[in-house]
């Protein structure tokens, strides 16, 4: 499997096309499921005088857990050669060649303390009487906002008879205190004042422009 730092050598890549430029842009799509886990998908589009003429999606992608033995301690890996690989070891995981995005993702969405405060809150049915469970998954879009979708399911002595979505947003500066946990450790550690500046600059630009602010589901 290509890695993604292999993907991202691949970012902004223009071709030429009979009736016009066709030009090809590619970006990482991050998110966090309800389970608590990254997926990370390449997406690619393809655009012609302004607009997306088609759009791909790849396949989700998770960082693997580095191996450790019994007591817990790293088992050491080699390549083909005999050599010593090393690792980039974020919180147990291996996101060696993974992009700045998804590490800092990780870093946030494993931290010990929010991984207890994310059990605490988590859900789970039961599957006896009527029961309301409650979850959430996000993404993360270029200008560091976070779409969170919350996910409500109703439970008949363990089978489902209701599933209903809301949708909400986490803007870059944005007061956290009432999202979910995963939600409020994804933006605490995305949203630096750098990032905070930029959606700024970017929201005013817009505004100048009259140009409608786009947000993709």
């Amino acid at each position: 499997m290509k890695t993604i730092l292999t993907i991202l050598i691949t970012l902004l890549f223009t071709i030429s096309a009979s009736g016009g430029e066709i030009t090809k842009n590619q970006k990482l799509h991050h998110s966090v499921t309800e389970n608590g886990t990254i997926q990370v998908r390449l997406i690619t589009e393809y655009v012609k005088d302004g607009n997306v003429i088609k759009k791909d999606y790849g396949k989700p992608m998770t960082p693997s857990k580095i191996p450790t033995d019994e007591e817990g301690n790293i088992i050491p890996q080699v390549d083909s050669e005999g050599n010593p690989v090393v690792l980039t070891n974020v919180n147990g995981y291996n996101l060696t060649g993974w992009d700045d995005e998804s590490k800092d993702i990780v870093t946030a969405i494993t931290d010990p303390t929010a991984q207890e405060a994310f059990t605490a809150e988590k859900q789970t049915p039961t599957g006896v009487g009527i029961e309301e469970i409650v979850t959430y998954d996000r993404t993360v879009d270029d200008l560091g906002r976070i779409s969170v979708r919350k996910i409500t399911r109703i439970f008949d002595n363990g089978k489902q008879v209701s599933k209903k979505f809301h949708r909400s947003w986490i803007m870059p500066g944005q007061d956290t205190s009432k999202a979910d946990v995963m939600s409020k450790e994804v933006a605490k550690k995305l949203h630096t004042q750098a990032v905070k500046d930029a959606y700024t600059a970017k929201m005013t630009e817009l505004s100048a422009e009259n140009t409608p602010v786009v947000i993709e589901k």
